[in-house]
């Protein structure tokens, strides 16, 4: 309720800002943020669930924060070629790891 809260707050920011440039950055930063806050509640609540963390439920946490991190980054033109592409590597190797965890996981736990 805050994140969206906060979306409508950053929209009057746009209309009303000398730049719209500027308003759409927080807008956009924003709304992504919204998405790595609401992907941590979901795995909490896995938690309180089943009583133990999946570690494809953090490497999902993880992925979401990267993706965030890459498209705000390219987005205010802030980045560069090589920061870029470490965090692309990064991406691919959590997405790795992320699969060998579904495809070697104990019986009984691999996700649905």
């Amino acid at each position: 309720m805050l994140g969206m809260e906060r979306i409508f707050l950053d929209l009057k920011r746009v209309f009303l800002s000398p730049s719209i440039t500027e308003g759409f950055n927080s807008l956009l930063t924003d709304i992504l943020s919204m998405f790595v806050v609401m992907e941590l509640f979901r795995t909490i609540l896995e938690y309180f669930e089943i009583h133990r963390l999946r570690i494809t439920s953090i490497i999902d946490g993880a992925l979401v924060f990267i993706l965030r991190e890459i498209m705000v980054g390219i987005y205010q033109h802030n980045m560069s070629a090589n920061e870029t592409i470490s965090l692309v590597v990064l991406l691919l190797v959590m997405r790795v790891i992320r699969t060998l965890a579904i495809v070697h996981s104990p019986k009984g736990f691999a996700d649905e």
